[in-house]
């Protein structure tokens, strides 16, 4: 009888436990399928977050490509409105003067006048032409440079020459201090004076009648600094880095007191940068005047930095350069 109770209790006993091994693995079960759910429901709240994500990212590049559309809209139209009015002002000139000449209506002092004015208003309008198309090649990365040795001196002379007429017009001083060995750069000669004209024809074009615009050409560094200062209308603080850009202009509006389609600075930008040099504007605030500053790198100094540049890439070690000997010579002149 014992031994029945015993085999009933043992067999009770195994029941239990397998129950409990039953309830055990149910409950792993129900465990590892909420864990499964969670996991999923977790899973697919990061799906959403980054579906969400990225339609906020494609909505902003919409948004910033519509604003992009509309910026480059405005752009054309200021500049159609600019380049029609920067056209039409020395264009009306040439025709009021033809027409006078035609009708015989002038003496002889008139006459020579007329030719005068025609002149500089036919000019005025090649060089807005010039303009567009030095943008247009800048663009399409066309721009040609005729490289050769260079001294600044007579580059700098000429560009003075070519705008002492319109600063004796207003009654502005032309002052230069040209250093006659400053250094040699490797350039385009007509480019180059190109950029020293855009640059004193802008302090001429924005300083009063009686004001001062010089220019300094020295020494700096490996390299050669031209500046330009004048006392004309300063910069605001926020508008010196921007100058450079294309068709920008510190008075911008159809009714701005000075002409021009924004494009000289940006064309002095790309044709120093091309040199492989730099060029930057500064001034104390409206109202007193501006320095803009031209670098450029001498001949030896770029082909040491080309050379150097080269054996680097090559796993060599640059060796050192000398210093140049003997200090350079200073003249000044009163335009």
């Amino acid at each position: 009888m014992l031994v029945t109770i015993g085999v009933a209790a043992l067999g009770a006993l195994l029941g239990a436990t397998a129950c409990w091994v039953l309830a055990a693995a149910g409950r792993r079960r129900d465990g590892a399928a909420r864990e499964a759910t969670a996991r999923d429901a977790a899973e697919a709240r990061a799906e959403l977050a980054a579906a969400r994500a990225e339609v906020t990212r494609l909505a902003a590049a919409v948004q910033a490509a519509q604003d992009g559309e509309a910026r480059a809209a405005r752009v054309r139209e200021e500049l159609v409105a600019t380049v029609s009015h920067e056209l039409r002002t020395p264009l009306n000139v040439v025709l009021g003067w033809a027409r006078l000449l035609r009708q015989g209506k002038l003496d002889a002092a008139g006459a020579a006048r007329a030719a005068e004015t025609i002149e500089r208003s036919a000019t005025a309008q090649a060089q807005i032409v010039d303009d567009l198309l030095d943008g247009a090649r800048i663009a399409r990365g066309e721009l040609r440079l005729d490289v050769r040795p260079v001294d600044l001196v007579p580059v700098v002379e000429a560009a003075l020459d070519a705008v002492r007429p319109a600063a004796v017009a207003r009654t502005i001083q032309l002052a230069a201090v040209l250093m006659p060995r400053a250094g040699t750069v490797s350039g385009d000669p007509g480019r180059l004076q190109q950029v020293v004209w855009n640059l004193l024809s802008n302090g001429v074009k924005f300083t009063p009648p009686g004001g001062r615009v010089e220019v300094r050409l020295e020494p700096d560094g490996d390299g050669v600094a031209i500046r330009v200062r004048d006392t004309g209308a300063g910069l605001a603080p926020d508008l010196a880095p921007l100058l450079f850009e294309r068709f920008r202009q510190a008075d911008s509006s159809s009714t701005r007191a000075h002409g021009g389609l924004g494009m000289g600075l940006a064309l002095v930008r790309h044709i120093v940068e091309a040199h492989g040099g730099t060029v930057a504007a500064e001034s104390p605030g409206p109202g007193k005047g501006s320095t803009f500053t031209v670098r450029l790198p001498c001949a030896g100094a770029r082909r040491r930095g080309a050379a150097e540049g080269a054996r680097g890439a090559a796993g060599e070690r640059p060796a050192s350069a000398a210093s140049p000997a003997g200090g350079p010579g200073a003249g000044g002149l009163d335009a």
